[in-house]
């Protein structure tokens, strides 16, 4: 019975524990207001939601306006009377969320009867102002100007944006609706840059703010919502600005890349708040949204007719697919982070230069690359050599002369010329390989020495054995004398460096040329002389009879005796 006792209060204390769990969950958490937003939001686009009447559309703003203060009041109540800033921030959240909301909601209203849309959207900016400035001064919160600009800037471009277009609404194929479609992401980087001056001030500008929240959540939770917005708000506007007659079939010219802009632009305020506040981390993440952004003008592309007609247009006005574009952006973006010294922003910048040489300006995406193209190689090269120079660092170094020496070739003309890339690359290959080896002292160069003259013995046995050579079309006393050309080199390298490994090599290439050259001159005379093999044999034999003789004179060190028919070797 003690045994069954102890496990049921073992049972019973694990689910208070749980039950603890939860409540403590729910009363951190709260999620309620969230559930509570939802709710209320759904119930009124079930009722209103049509706006197929004027009263609807009223009843519809007048709903939304009304919840947006409830949640208002509740916030500066529980301040300043209860204290529980942890809901608060969530409710404040929940306000900018209901702000957002109603400058989606009545798109519709403003294509169908543009006064009454235009009536809501100015209504629905001033509200979300007056409301805003009330909240921050009935809870004491501090917004400094700096930040308090483009919390408004963004408002007014969600608002207002909208009714700036409508008058173009009338004509649906007009390439200036596209365009002004497209423009929203665009004007929303602009408002992120507007952020750049704050960025600056670090976070003393935002000290004493009257919230017990520590930096960066206040005030940058904020702006980290208006930013997820922005996509969602230019897919909507998209999708409900834009109508053709019935027989049409529906249009939607959003893409992916759309959202390339705003997000280079966060990128740009990223990177100077990872800079400013010294945070690797953020910086980090700064230098992954250009990349977000290209694979986001890579994909998504779709064979719809209105999609493919303004992506005709946006070639054509802009000079280049998105793709092109957000890699061209892109190598301006990491080589401003490469000034500001943004971490690996170098390294960055080398890779978008080398996607860069096969993408072309009509790539759209990775069924279009084409062959490298020299300008992008040679910036990768001159980027490459200047900071491996800049920083002692040979394989930096290396990597600059491989990449100057495939810019090199890839300028060569087509035609005839186009044979002799290989040897000119190998030549150039062999000449780089040596000049970093001779300039750096560490393993790397030491390595590039001996693997310098190694390719230098390669050559000069190629075209001794007549692998190479016999049709780069050269006359043939340039080719007889280019092995001693190139053994003279590496002598001459291994002299200035006191390499020994290569004045090894120069010398086996030295011995197999002149090798070569008794071998060539036998074969000429062995056609005249015919019985060469014999005589050549017998001098051979005749050699071997004077040797004995010596070393039975006692010439030699050793000599030579007969014995019972035997040879015997004895020391003198």
């Amino acid at each position: 019975m003690s045994d069954l006792a102890r496990v049921g209060s073992e049972d019973a204390l694990r689910q208070q524990g749980v039950s603890r769990g939860l409540v403590g969950w729910v009363c951190t958490q709260n999620p309620f207001y969230v559930i509570s937003a939802l709710l209320v939001c759904l119930g009124l686009w079930v009722s209103f939601g049509s706006q197929v009447v004027a009263s609807q559309t009223w009843a519809l703003l007048l709903g939304m306006t009304a919840y947006t203060l409830l949640l208002a009041v509740t916030a500066c109540l529980l301040v300043r009377c209860v204290g529980v800033w942890d809901d608060v921030r969530t409710v404040l959240l929940l306000v900018v969320l209901m702000f957002l909301a109603t400058s989606v909601t009545f798109d519709e209203v403003l294509a169908r009867n543009p006064s009454r849309g235009m009536a809501c959207y100015v209504a629905g900016l001033l509200f979300a102002v007056s409301v805003s400035e009330w909240m921050l001064r009935g809870m004491r919160l501090k917004l400094p100007p700096l930040f308090r600009a483009p919390y408004y800037l963004t408002l007014g471009l969600f608002y207002l944006y909208p009714v700036a277009i409508t008058p173009l609404l009338e004509r649906p194929r007009s390439e200036t609706l596209y365009w002004a479609l497209f423009g929203f992401t665009p004007a929303a980087g602009l408002v992120a840059l507007s952020l750049l001056p704050a960025v600056r001030r670090g976070r003393q500008y935002v000290e004493e703010n009257g919230s017990p929240w520590p930096w960066a959540w206040y005030p940058w939770t904020l702006f980290g919502l208006l930013a997820l917005a922005v996509p969602a708000r230019s897919a909507l506007l998209c999708w409900s600005m834009h109508h053709v007659a019935r027989a049409e079939s529906e249009p939607y010219i959003f893409g992916w890349y759309f959202l390339a802009p705003f997000l280079l632009a966060v990128g740009v305020v990223l990177l100077e708040l990872g800079l400013v506040e010294r945070k690797p981390s953020t910086v980090r993440f700064a230098l992954c949204l250009p990349a977000v952004a290209t694979a986001l003008a890579l994909l998504g592309h779709r064979p719809e007719e209105f999609y493919q007609e303004f992506l005709a247009h946006f070639n054509a006005r802009l000079g280049g697919t998105p793709l092109y574009l957000s890699l061209f952006v892109s190598a301006l973006f990491y080589t401003y982070a490469a000034l500001r010294r943004g971490g690996a922003a170098t390294d960055a910048l080398t890779a978008t230069l080398v996607f860069l040489s096969v993408v072309a300006p009509g790539t759209l995406d990775l069924k279009g690359v084409v062959s490298p193209r020299p300008l992008p190689v040679l910036a990768v090269a001159a980027l490459q050599l200047g900071l491996g120079l800049r920083r002692r660092d040979a394989w930096r170094c290396l990597l600059g002369a491989v990449c100057l020496v495939g810019a090199a070739c890839l300028v060569m003309p087509a035609g005839g010329a186009s044979s002799q890339r290989g040897p000119v690359a190998f030549h150039l290959v062999l000449l780089a390989t040596l000049s970093v080896g001779a300039a750096f002292d560490d393993a790397l160069g030491r390595l590039l020495r001996g693997a310098g003259s190694a390719l230098g013995v390669g050559a000069g046995l190629a075209v001794i054995t007549g692998w190479a050579g016999r049709d780069a079309g050269l006359p043939g006393w340039v080719v007889t004398l280019y092995p001693l050309s190139v053994a003279a080199l590496i002598a001459g390298y291994g002299l200035l460096l006191d390499h020994r490994t290569s004045l090894a090599f120069a010398a086996l290439v030295v011995a197999v040329w002149l090798l070569a050259g008794v071998w060539h001159g036998y074969a000429i005379l062995r056609r005249v002389v015919v019985g060469l093999d014999f005589i050549a044999i017998g001098m051979v034999v005749f050699s071997l009879a004077v040797l004995t003789s010596l070393a039975k004179g006692g010439v030699l060190p050793w000599r030579l005796t007969p014995a019972k028919g035997k040879m015997t070797h004895s020391s003198e």
